[in-house]
Formats: C-alpha cells, structure tokens, sequence
C-alpha cells in the first residue's frame, strides 16, 4: 500500500467498514493456535459466536489459556471451549500435541495458525533452531 493523499485517507476512514462474516459452525470442529491473548483471542472468540461443536484453544501457558476461556464463556455465552497445551519451539512439544489430536478422533474443520512471537536478540531452541 502506498501513501495516500490527504483527501483519499479522509475518505478511506469515511467509507463504511463491511460487516463481519458469520456462518453456523454446529458440529465442526474449530482450533485457534495462540488463542490466549490479541488477534488469537479476538478470532477465539469470534469463533466462539458461531457455536462449533468444539472449539480448541492450544496455547503453551496453561494459566493463560485457562484465563482466556473464562472471559470467552463470560463474553459470549459458550461453554464447550478446550484448552490444549502446545509449545511450537520445541518439535517434541509439536509432535506430542499432534499425537494427542490424532488419538482423539474426530476432524479437524478450520485450524487458525495464529501464534508468533518476535525478538530483537538471538536465541535458539532446545532443538537448536532461531527462535528470534
């Protein structure tokens, strides 16, 4: 996107924003990968309006995670969210959640890979990857 001109920003600010999309999500199955806090939570949450059969929150705090499905059940009313601990800079962490998912059955409808985490300093993983 470029630079706009004075005139195109006030217009832009101006032009009515579309509606957000909504759809009925009964029995599909929704996972949010850092569904805790920010963007995460907001789609989380969003998701949690439409009512999926099950809604997975995988996340590596489980303080964290605990904390984000007591506001989505007092915000939106939904009380069938799941909480699945996940550290994605660990492969040990990944294939262990992976396994888990697999052995309980069932589809895996829409997956939001949302986590992410950036830093200024160098640091690898146990495994020995960048994690920065």
């Amino acid at each position: 996107m470029g630079k706009l001109s004075t005139l195109d920003f006030v217009w832009e600010q101006l032009t009515p924003v579309p509606p957000v999309e909504t759809a009925d999500l009964t029995g599909k199955t929704v996972m949010v990968i850092g569904a805790n806090t920010g963007i995460g939570y907001e789609t989380t949450k969003h998701f949690a309006t439409m009512k999926p059969a099950r809604l997975i929150l995988a996340c590596r705090s489980k303080e964290k995670g605990a904390a984000a499905i007591q506001r989505i059940e007092k915000e939106t009313g939904y009380k069938s969210a799941e909480l699945k601990l996940v550290e994605l800079s660990s492969f040990s962490s990944v294939i262990a959640f992976a396994d888990k998912l697999e052995k309980e059955g069932g589809r895996m409808d829409i997956v939001i890979a949302n986590a992410g985490m950036g830093s200024e300093v160098y640091k690898p993983t146990l495994d020995g990857y960048e994690s920065s």
